[in-house]
């Protein structure tokens, strides 16, 4: 009887797990059509070029978004497709897990206040959401951690909360705190934040890039003087460009200090201007240059792809 019974749970739980796969299954079926047909819904074919450039970042697996003047921009699977909803020239643009943030200044056609301070939004579904500063500030240089939304702006001009200088807001804008930023460098151009470590910010200056792990109260230098830019963080290394009379693609890790060159494609007098790492393949990036092309890799930098020449998609 005992081997009977033991048989019995046996088979249940074979029959039930059987069950929750096919469940599984049917739910991620379920879960990709409807995702592909929001993808649909929510793009247009896109052959043109790409002006102003400000920021990239992979929306999917797939799919990487480029803040372009003209509005968002999409490589997915080598077609480029743009998104209907969001024509406006956005900067300090972040792509998140669940999202976007975003500044910058409306498009055309957009009722939206110039400028429109801190927004929030998804590439495949219309509206923004206002975090603040709608009418009164452009952040261009501002960083955002993919996972737990901690938001650093450098504010270049005086506003109503805020005075020249350095901020973050944990709570999506509810309240700021001015950092004092020691040793940061000169001029920020750029800005980035870790995935889950809130106190761990890098910024891209004329003089190098520069690393915080108090959130953001003192810095130090961890790249050679030179013009920094396209900084990216993953959970235990900081990829980082810098133009030093040649442009240079690192990769820092903090644990131990230690650094490691990307060999980059052939460039002419061009630099890396962002980098966008798919955090669903180990070894593919995508780099965009100040000349306004880019590349892409998937063997860590041994052979680049170019997609963009120039501000033309190819």
């Amino acid at each position: 009887m005992k081997i009977k019974i033991g048989i019995i749970m046996f088979i249940s739980m074979f029959i039930f797990a059987a069950c929750s796969s096919d469940s599984n299954q049917n739910e991620a079926s379920k879960e990709s059509s409807e995702q592909k047909e929001s993808v649909e819904k929510s793009t247009a074919s896109f052959d043109g070029s790409l002006e102003h450039v400000h920021g990239m970042g992979y929306v999917e697996e797939n799919t990487l978004a480029y803040a372009a003047h003209s509005g968002i921009k999409l490589h997915k699977g080598g077609e480029w497709l743009e998104s209907i909803h969001h024509k406006n020239d956005y900067m300090g643009f972040n792509v998140v897990d669940d999202g976007f943030y975003t500044s910058g200044h409306p498009g055309e056609e957009s009722d939206l206040p110039n400028p429109i301070g801190l927004q929030k939004g998804k590439v495949m579904e219309e509206g923004l959401s206002a975090l603040g500063f709608e009418g009164e500030s452009d952040f261009h240089a501002m960083g955002v951690g993919a996972r737990n939304h901690a938001v650093y702006v450098f504010n270049e001009h005086a506003n109503s909360e805020m005075e020249q200088g350095l901020y973050r807001t944990l709570d999506d804008g509810e309240s700021w705190e001015k950092l004092a930023a020691e040793n940061s460098g000169e001029k920020i151009f750029q800005i980035a934040v870790h995935p889950d470590d809130e106190n761990r910010v890098a910024l891209a200056t004329a003089s190098g890039i520069y690393l915080s792990e108090d959130g953001g109260e003192t810095f130090s230098r961890i790249s050679e003087e030179g013009q920094g830019s396209g900084l990216h963080f993953t959970k235990n290394r900081l990829y980082y460009g810098l133009y030093t009379g040649t442009p240079s693609l690192s990769v820092y890790k903090w644990e131990d200090q230690s650094k490691e060159e990307i060999g980059l494609p052939e460039m002419k007098e061009d630099g890396v201007m962002y980098i966008a790492k798919n955090p669903e393949k180990k070894d593919t990036l995508s780099i965009f240059t100040i000349k306004g092309s880019s590349y892409t890799t998937s063997d860590s930098g041994e052979s680049w792809e170019q997609i963009i020449e120039e501000g033309q998609t190819k």
